[in-house]
């Protein structure tokens, strides 16, 4: 674990600093007028190595303690991350880090038109405060997975597009791929205090107990997951009982 901690900070180090500092801009960022991303398929590379390491030694249910701000879907909405830290505050030592955890609920990417500025900066936050702020605010940064986080979804829903129309065919489709592997390192689940269970999606029929999702091992993908792990991801909570089955909720 250390060793491999050491490499990935080398790896991600000056990296995530440079994304930070380029993207965490709450009260002046602008969407880019040039819309080529920043960053090549080999800084992509570097710094979902750096984040994967982080997230494999993670539980795939995470223990956190309050207080915590707790953040639903992004779904691309680069602006409205912004706005959202402009107004409650955001994760740096000029910000509230020192006190409050973060939480992160899943679906990054797709439908918004900055995918790629949703998950590069969620990522190179992961990985600089575990891995150069360790001391001082250990794991504040906190990401779980959503349905999009799968290749066979975000294929349909953009971000597949976007990262070939922002970096080119072949170095988008590369970091694409790259990034999907990573989602299937993802946690999927966290429990605030030992009272409060978040998730992306619902509990479900086929849950019973936080045991069950501590089980589920990972790397996982979609299609060779459980129904426990579809039902993590995709339930929605419903205004009445007599409302279930399938719907389409993508």
């Amino acid at each position: 674990m250390i060793r491999q901690v050491v490499i990935a900070k080398e790896a991600g180090g000056n990296l995530g600093l440079m994304i930070i500092s380029n993207l965490l801009r709450p009260r002046n960022w602008k969407a880019p007028g040039n819309r080529r991303f920043f960053l090549d398929s080999y800084e992509v590379g570097e710094l979902c190595y750096a984040a994967e390491q982080i997230f494999m030694h993670e539980p795939t249910v995470l223990q956190l303690k309050a207080p915590v701000k707790v953040f639903g879907d992004l779904h691309g909405q680069f602006g409205d991350l912004m706005r959202l830290f402009d107004e409650y505050g955001f994760p740096s030592p000029a910000g509230d880090i020192t006190y409050i955890d973060y939480l992160f609920l899943g679906d990054y990417v797709d439908r918004g038109q900055q995918s790629l500025e949703t998950i590069t900066l969620l990522l190179a936050l992961k990985a600089m405060f575990h891995l150069q702020f360790q001391i001082e605010y250990p794991e504040n940064v906190h990401l779980i997975r959503g349905n999009h986080e799968a290749a066979d979804i975000n294929a349909l829903f953009g971000f597949r597009l976007e990262c070939i129309e922002r970096m080119g065919e072949n170095d988008g489709i590369w970091a694409w791929t790259r990034f999907n592997q990573l989602f299937n390192y993802l946690p999927l689940a966290a429990l605030i205090e030992k009272k409060i269970i978040c998730m992306h999606g619902g509990i479900g029929r086929s849950i019973h107990s936080v045991e069950q999702i501590e089980k589920l091992e990972r790397p996982i993908t979609m299609d060779a997951g459980s129904i426990i792990l579809m039902d993590l991801l995709w339930s929605d909570p419903t205004e009445n009982d007599s409302v279930e089955g399938l719907r389409p909720n993508a």
